[in-house]
Order: structure tokens, then sequence, then C-alpha cells
């Protein structure tokens, strides 16, 4: 047989991740501040886009606007569309573009009773598929803008301003100044010294002598144990302030170790005191601050905002509403398209245009759907877990992701990305989506599974009722499993006693029935 080139003609089906699915993918597991910051980057790239603005935002733009109409001076086209309406108006050709999720995703949703005609920021699903009304509040902002003149007055100093001010009035050579100043940046924010002597005496080419010296030094500034390497030269710092640092009192400061361990006859013999010294010893460690640097202002550490609130409604019904804050609710400028439509004469622009349509019209109906499907794995985790929202923690079911996916028909990836950063807000608290997927713990009696959540529930239930002279060993907290239809192993039992940071019963004994 010759080899010669020859033209065939083959059809043949391939899966093609276009940039769009791929983006709109990567949508579904950001968190409420990543998909702001993605929104936001889009609305200045697109011309068209706009973020949608409160009902004051408004009212004060109109007022604006009729004000600089009166004085002739020529303004910004505003989007015609409202946060209520712009789903249905910015959405011109359903058909432009594939859908970025699942392919039936319109037909799960229509078997659910939901209407497209929605906005996605006004959806709530209860557990028979109806949709009902949005949530109005939850969400917070972080802006230093919405606080008052008088908060931002009244915040307290760093500890790095603190020392700041000391080092300006402290008598000391400009050199030694500029180590400390050195040292201040490398404060963490319990006020320890995050890196070592040698290494500070490295970057500055000078003997390591002379860092302990500036070190010692710096010890003396307020709050007094700040600049300290470890905890215990925290509390000697203090106590030596106190002139209470004698030689028992620094050996039972070396060996806090043993002290956590409440081994009380080692420590009274290694410091050579009787029980009541070495009591009065410990209650003065008891009185000291541990984190000297905490005692000042830092960053506030910003609390989580769910992403989905659980009620129940007056008949007994678990209602999953979307927590309509934190969805950004983007407008397409149709008035500024027409206006710019119009004056667009070369092919570049036209092009160009017809792209920022096109992304609009993407990036609109994409948040529509990432809503949607957070909303529907939300409602299918309430469905199976009902008993936990019912009864409590004992009655979380194991559950995993293929359970939730065969249910609402979605593939399990996407499931997994959906439930990644999301949180839920519900009777008991707030909660990751991750919690409610749960290991199963077989049962003695062959019947349902328990959820591993439950399990540790139970495990430390059974640690904190216990007796304190009898206390549980893992072997018999096995057996009190068992009386309960819980078939665990002992290494199961001790695996989650020390995730839960229990210590063990030997230690537990110590702490429960120590005395001096």
């Amino acid at each position: 047989m010759a080899l010669t080139p020859r033209l065939e003609l083959r059809q043949t089906q391939s899966l093609v991740m276009t940039p769009q699915l791929q983006q709109a993918i990567k949508l579904l597991q950001y968190s409420n501040m990543d998909l702001t910051d993605f929104v936001l980057q889009e609305v200045e790239k697109n011309p068209l886009l706009d973020i949608a603005d409160t009902s004051e935002k408004r009212a004060e733009k109109r007022t604006e606007q009729k004000t600089s109409e009166s004085a002739d001076i020529p303004e910004t086209p505003e989007p015609v569309n409202g946060a209520d309406d712009y789903l249905q108006e910015s959405m011109v050709d359903n058909n432009a573009s594939e859908a970025p999720l699942d392919t039936n995703y319109e037909n799960d949703y229509d078997s659910n009773g939901v209407s497209d005609d929605i906005p996605y920021a006004d959806n709530s699903l209860s557990l028979n598929g109806s949709i009902g009304g949005g949530i109005s509040s939850g969400g917070g902002s972080f802006d230093s803008a919405d606080q008052s003149m008088d908060q931002r007055l009244s915040e307290e100093p760093s500890l790095r301003d603190h020392l700041d001010d000391q080092l300006n009035m402290l008598m000391a050579d400009p050199q030694d100044k500029i180590i400390i100043q050195y040292m201040i940046g490398m404060l963490d924010e319990a006020g320890y010294l995050t890196e070592t002597t040698d290494l500070i005496a490295e970057r500055f080419n000078c003997p390591e002598e002379d860092v302990e010296r500036i070190l010692d030094i710096a010890q003396g500034m307020e709050p007094v144990g700040v600049f300290a390497r470890n905890l215990s030269e925290c509390l000697k710092l203090q106590q030596r302030e106190n002139d209470r640092l004698d030689p028992a009192m620094e050996t039972l400061l070396d060996n806090l170790d043993i002290l956590a361990k409440r081994d009380f006859n080692t420590l009274k013999r290694i410091c050579r005191v009787d029980a009541e010294d070495l009591k009065d010893m410990i209650e003065e460690i008891q009185a000291l601050t541990p984190k000297p640097g905490l005692m000042f202002g830092g960053d506030v550490a910003q609390t989580v905002i769910p992403d989905v609130f659980v009620r129940k409604n007056p008949k007994g019904v678990w209602i999953v509403d979307l927590n309509s804050e934190t969805l950004p609710k983007v407008l397409l400028n149709n008035t500024y398209h027409a206006e710019i439509k119009s004056k667009a004469v070369n092919k570049e622009d036209k092009e160009y245009l017809a792209d920022c349509m096109a992304n609009a019209n993407w990036l609109v109906k994409a948040l529509d759907q990432r809503a949607r499907t957070i909303l529907k794995v939300s409602t299918e985790l309430v469905r199976q877990q009902s008993e936990f929202f019912e009864k409590g923690i004992r009655y979380l079911k194991p559950l995993n992701l293929k359970t939730i996916a065969e249910a609402i028909d979605m593939h399990e990836s996407t499931v997994s990305r959906v439930t990644s950063n999301k949180y839920m807000a519900t009777n008991r608290g707030i909660f990751e989506l991750k919690y409610f997927f749960t290991t199963g713990i077989s049962s003695t009696d062959n019947g349902d599974s328990h959820s591993a959540e439950a399990v540790k529930y139970q495990i430390k239930n059974l640690i904190d009722a216990e007796d304190p002279k009898k206390i549980l060993s893992d072997d018999k907290l096995v057996e009190l499993l068992k009386e309960e239809d819980i078939d665990i192993a002992r290494r199961t039992v001790a695996k989650y006693r020390e995730a839960m940071n229990i210590p063990s019963s030997i230690q537990r004994r110590r702490n429960k029935n120590a005395t001096l």
C-alpha cells in the first residue's frame, strides 16, 4: 500500500471549555469578597456596566441631575434599569451565549417551579420548591467611609504607635534607636519579638552582644513584657518589674510545660518550695498578662457574612433565602449603549461595542445562574439535614457530595464549588456549607449510620459529664458509645478526642483532681 497524502472529513464530538464557561465555573467557588472584586474589575473594563445604587443614592443622584440640568451642565446618562428589573431589561439575547454551568440548568429549575423572570438577588426557595421574598438584611459594610467622625477619632492607638511615641522620648544612641525601630516592626500582635538576635545582628552587621544590650533597653518600654521572645521571658519581665523574680519563681517560669500538666509534686521538688508557697506563686502568674500587645487597638476582625439564610415560616416549612446584600447588582446601561452606538462609525468601534454588550449580557446571566445554583444546593442541604435544624447536632446525618448531586441532577464538582467559601445562617448558628458533609459511623444494630460530627458531640458530652473520681478512658468511651448503637474503634475515639483538643484520661484526671 502506497503512502500518499489525502484529505478526509471526520465528524466527532468533544467537550470544549470556552473562556466564558471556565470563568463561570470559577464564579461558583468565589466567596462574597472575591465575587465583589471580580464584578468591580468587570465594571471598570466595560463602559456598559454599572453597579446598582441603593434607593437613597439613586434619589440623591436624580436631585443632582436636576440641579445640573438647570445649570446647563452636561451629565452622564443614568442606567434606565432599576435594581429589581435589570435582569429582564439587560438579557436581550438569551441565545447569544451558552449556559455557563450545567446544560440542563433551565429544565432543572422549571421542574421546581422556579421562573427565570425573577431577579437572582430577590430569590428565596422553600423546601417544596416555591419562591418567596428576598432578604433585606444580613450583609455588613466594612467601608471606613461608613464610620462617623466620633468613631474614627475614638480609635485606640496601635501597639506600634505606642512604642514609637516612647522611642522618640528615649534617651539612647541614635544607632540603638534604629535597631529598636526595626524590632518594633518585628513584633507580632501579642507583642513578642519574631526574629532572633543573631539574625538582627547579621542584618545590621554588628555583634550579637550589642543586639542583646539594645533588646534589654527595648524590654524596659511599656507595656511591661513587650519584646519578649517567648511566654516564659514575657512573664519574667513582668515579675522583675514587680520585684518578685526570685530563684524559685524563675525556676517555675522556666518549667511552664510542667505547670501546664499540673504536675505539682515535680514543681515543688525542683523549685524547693512547699505546697503553700507554690500555690501563691501560681496565683501570681495567673495575675500577669501573657500577651501584653493585645492591650492596644489593632485590625478589626471581620465577621462572617452568610450567603444563605434558613428560617421557618409560620406553616413550619423551612425557607432558604439568599442574602441579597452580598450579591453585587449589575446594571446594563442601555441608554448609554444606544447613544454611543449611533456615534460608532468605524469597524473597530462597532466590534468593541459588540464585545462589551456580549460580555455584559454574559456577566448578568452568569451572576443570576450562580445565585440560583447556590439556592438550589442550599435547599437540598436543608432538606437532607432537616433533623439537624429541628433537633440539634446529634441528629446530623452522614452526607456526601454525590447524594446532593444526584438529588438535584448536577455534577459533584459543581456541588463542591458551590459549597466552598459559602456560609449559611441557621437557627443554630452560622455554618460553612461544607460542615454538613460528614463521614458516617456504622451502627451496632445495622441501623442508620451516625455522622462523625454527631459522634464527636457525643464524646464531648460524655467527657464533660464524667465524674472526677472516675475519668473515662478511651476504651470506656467505646463501650458507652456502643450502648448508644455507635460502632466505633478506640483509635477513632482517640482521633476525634485529639481533634477537639481534649486531653487524655491521665491528663484530665490531673486537671480535675489538681489540689496543692
